[in-house]
């Protein structure tokens, strides 16, 4: 389910990705799997031998609180619930206050949450090992069988005793002989049927992941009702966050008036297919954040 998911999401052709779970939700970074390949191609790494793991899972985590981290490229802001990464945001550049506020309002903690200004970037050092890989035996031995050394010896008392039953084997190969024949001839005759069945099987799992992720409105048919409010605004949209069953936007208007939040909440109440809406002026003059909870789809009803 959740391969699936991100795949919806990831910008890339060729996407990989490592999570933490905390559980049923898990905090996802994905990244570029055809880029990550010639970055190591261009270093003379063994592909083979490398294994990707996001910034964040190789700095000192945190426990409970919200933090900004100064990346080895940009500024990441962090919310963490007991050890659980639960919500973050990259920066190329160190944010400005109204930046700050709204990745507060967006994680949906309170403006005073770290005094109510940017807060300095915090000491994250760096690990020896990522924090998210499992420790113990079976982690040790997976770091044994990375060392082709000690990968060869094992291989060869692994094989040993399939190079014996190999030759008892071919004992009876021969008399097997015109069986296998037998079996390529039907193999062959029924290569359509198949085939045609290996493709519809193939499909089936993917049908039934992207069914069950339907239980929401898609981004766009979430957009379209949002716009159709809105056609009547002289506002502009500079920011559109939408998680499943969440919906969050910051609007903006040359004139105030036109930005009523009571104004705003009724109409999309009012819609039938939102619940829970909230909304609020920013410190910016013409601006208001509004948030609200999308309905599910058999749920939703259009109000007459």
């Amino acid at each position: 389910m959740l391969r699936v998911q991100v795949r919806r999401w990831a910008p890339f052709p060729n996407v990989k990705y490592v999570a933490q779970w905390s559980g049923n939700k898990a905090s996802v970074y994905a990244w570029n799997e055809d880029e990550i390949k010639s970055t190591i191609a261009e270093a003379r790494l063994n592909e083979r031998r490398c294994t990707v793991y996001p910034e964040t899972f190789i700095r000192t985590p945190y426990e409970n609180g919200v933090r900004l981290v100064a990346a080895l490229d940009g500024f990441e802001a962090q919310v963490w619930q007991q050890g659980f990464l639960s919500f973050s945001r990259w920066w190329p550049k160190a944010p400005s206050q109204i930046e700050w506020n709204m990745f507060l309002r967006s994680a949906g903690l309170p403006l005073d949450q770290t005094g109510g200004s940017v807060p300095e970037p915090s000491p994250a050092e760096f690990l020896d090992a990522p924090w998210l890989k499992q420790d113990g035996y079976l982690g040790a031995t997976w770091t044994l069988l990375e060392d082709p050394r000690y990968a060869a010896a094992i291989a060869a008392v692994i094989a040993a005793p399939f190079v014996y039953f190999a030759f008892e084997y071919t004992t009876l190969a021969f008399a097997n002989a015109r069986v296998q024949n037998r079996a390529e001839a039907l193999a062959i005759e029924t290569q359509g049927v198949r085939k045609v069945r290996t493709d519809a099987l193939s499909s089936l799992d993917e049908i039934e992941d992207y069914l069950s992720l339907e239980v929401y409105p898609s981004q766009y048919e979430t957009m379209i009702i949002g716009l159709s409010l809105l056609q009547n605004l002289n506002v502009k949209i500079p920011e559109w966050t939408y998680d499943i069953g969440t919906l969050s936007l910051t609007l903006r208007s040359e004139k105030e008036s036109d930005l009523d939040p009571t104004f705003l909440i009724t109409t999309f109440e009012k819609s039938g297919a939102f619940t829970n809406v909230s909304a609020s002026r920013l410190p910016q003059e013409g601006l208001v954040r509004v948030r609200m909870d999308v309905l599910p789809k058999q749920t939703k009803s259009v109000s007459k």
